[in-house]
């Protein structure tokens, strides 16, 4: 009996949208469905969409694409309870089209990607959760929802950092999702005029600011940061936090946000700004939360769901993994289907473009990042030590100057922080940044 499709790609985010449409333009007969009522219905990420991966299936996407605005500036920081240390990177470059980034809402994006899907070709169903997928001995031939199976000989795995279809399966054999391989992204959007906006950003036109902060503001051992982009006439506001931290404390997630919002540095960006949306995600911890492998017999599991998500506290990127690893898995499946083998040995491939493409290695190199970038002094006593040793430079007392080297020794003991813990978090800097 003739497989129902070529393909089925199960998630309509930034892989699966990017994997159907080169499918389809490779004349596949492709099926995508969607578990929300639309595409971007339910997708709550949504902040920088880094590069332009895109172009190799939609040459002018940041021209049509429904993006919000062209980031022109990228800000790092530490906050503690009541003070604010800011790095800000201004790059003229960053302003000249096609631009470097976007910041973007994933409800307006996910469904021009998936219209453009539709209007490659590709059969578009939303409203589908689609129950688990079908397994033919250690096969994967299609999905099944509702009772029916629908076949195809290859199926990709698009549905992001919460993959249930590869829970408890030879995709996922061991997994389950807790603290270790994953983090909790909370979003709130928030309506604020344009012309306001631009001004208390200092932007023109369809000029964007993006930043990100280590906060050092919450309860003893829980580790998270923050981030604030802004859009066209409204801005993302959030944290990114470290489950495990949480465990056998007392603090609680919305409690965690308020604080972060009520901090002066970021109320006084708010001000007079409406709440307009809010939710929470899972959030894929990179390399950590990697599936037992990225291919197999009739399928391949891409972007969130493959654990494609970097970051270095400084640097967070995801979309456009997303989209790159849907592509890689399209162009796998289209010579698959070519060559009619759709074997293991045939998918396989995909895992070398991975690696060709640059993707495996940006994960694996920077897999020790989270011995940095969750290390818990870099939550409670760094910014401590930061702040003060800022305040006593820049703050003029009437009394006899200081040594730099001298105030940062004063800074260090203060908070608790011995030469040789300094130069060791410093050396794990050096090594794994």
């Amino acid at each position: 009996m003739a497989d129902d499709f070529d393909a089925i790609v199960v998630g309509a985010g930034m892989a699966g949208c990017a994997a159907a449409i080169r499918l389809a333009q490779g004349g596949a007969n492709v099926l995508l469905v969607e578990r929300g009522a639309e595409p971007g219905t339910k997708n709550l990420s949504g902040g920088i969409l880094w590069g332009h991966d895109l172009d190799r299936i939609l040459p002018n996407w940041w021209k049509e694409m429904p993006v919000e605005r062209h980031i022109v500036r990228k800000a790092f920081g530490m906050l503690t309870a009541d003070r604010a240390l800011c790095f800000t990177y201004d790059d003229p470059a960053w302003g000249q089209s096609p631009y470097v980034a976007h910041a973007v809402l994933r409800a307006r994006t996910d469904a021009w990607l998936a219209k453009k899907a539709e209007e490659a070709g590709a059969t578009v169903v939303a409203s589908v959760p689609v129950e688990k997928l079908n397994w033919e001995g250690t096969r994967v031939h299609g999905i099944v929802q509702g009772g029916e199976t629908m076949t195809a000989p290859v199926t990709l795995l698009c549905d992001g950092a919460n993959s249930r279809l590869s829970l408890g399966t030879p995709i996922r054999p061991n997994a389950r999702l807790d603290g270790a391989t994953t983090e909790l992204g909370m979003k709130e959007v928030y309506r604020l005029d344009a012309a306001t906006l631009e001004e208390r950003f200092q932007l023109t036109g369809d000029e964007g600011h993006a930043e990100e902060w280590i906060c050092g503001l919450f309860p003893p051992k829980v580790m998270g940061g923050g981030f604030l982009y802004t859009n066209h006439d409204t801005i993302s506001v959030g944290l990114i936090l470290n489950i495990q931290s949480m465990f056998g404390t007392d603090a609680r997630s919305p409690d965690l946000m308020e604080r972060f919002k009520l901090h002066p540095a970021i109320a006084r960006r708010l001000r007079g700004a409406e709440l307009v949306e809010y939710g929470a995600k899972l959030i894929s911890s990179g390399w950590a939360s990697r599936p037992a492998a990225f291919s197999g017999d009739g399928w391949m599991i891409a972007g969130d769901a493959a654990g494609f998500v970097y970051s270095s506290g400084i640097v967070i990127q995801g979309m456009n993994y997303a989209v790159r690893t849907g592509l890689e898995a399209a162009e796998t499946a289209l010579a698959a289907r070519s060559a009619k083998d759709h074997s293991a040995g045939r998918l396989a491939e995909y895992d070398r473009r991975l690696a060709s493409s640059g993707v495996i290695g940006d994960f694996r190199d920077f897999e020790k990042m989270d011995r940095v970038k969750w290390n818990p002094r870099f939550y409670q006593q760094y910014p401590a030590m930061t702040a003060a040793l800022f305040q006593r430079m820049m703050t003029e007392t009437g009394g006899p100057k200081v040594p730099v080297r001298k105030l940062l020794d004063q800074s260090r003991r203060a908070a608790g922080m011995s030469r040789l813990r300094l130069a060791r978090d410093a050396y794990d800097l050096y090594r794994f940044f």
